[in-house]
């Protein structure tokens, strides 16, 4: 299969490849990628798609380049350095323990990063949610040590 990387969390090791003609995202670990590289948002890719107890996960990732095959391709003597939890815009979906359902709630709320969360209070979160107060608490919790 072939796809496009969308998203990629380097300090967590995982990101998203957009199917080729599809509006899929397929989960994908960095430990099923090439070791010659690190994965880059928007770098087009082929791979194998298998079904795991969590869902549909990309391996075997090869790197789609225009490069002829017979051309070496260019790759830094240094590994590239992780970028910061900053650096990345962290979506709701990576704080710990929060489920497809919560996730919902707190889109559907105007909360799309953990910035958004982490700034305001939990009251605030548990008010325009309907999540229970113990609950945003602990969100908000979350959130603030994910951008630590």
């Amino acid at each position: 299969m072939k796809g496009k990387i969308i998203k990629y969390f380097s300090f967590r090791g995982f990101g998203f490849i957009a199917l080729e003609n599809s509006q899929d995202e397929i989960f994908f670990h960095v430990s099923s990628y090439p070791e010659v590289a690190q994965p880059e948002i928007g770098k087009d890719v082929e791979f194998e798609l298998i079904e795991t107890p969590k869902g549909k996960e990309a391996t075997n990732i090869k790197i789609l380049t225009d490069t002829p095959a017979d051309e070496p391709v260019d790759t830094p003597a240094e590994p590239v350095e992780a970028e910061s939890p900053e650096a990345s815009i962290l979506e709701v979906g990576e704080i710990k323990g929060v489920g497809k359902a919560t996730e919902e709630k707190l889109r559907g709320a105007g909360f799309d990063t953990v910035e958004s969360i982490a700034t305001v209070d939990a009251d605030t979160v548990s008010e325009k949610t309907g999540i229970s107060s113990k609950v945003a608490a602990k969100l908000v919790a979350s959130a603030k040590e994910l951008l630590e």
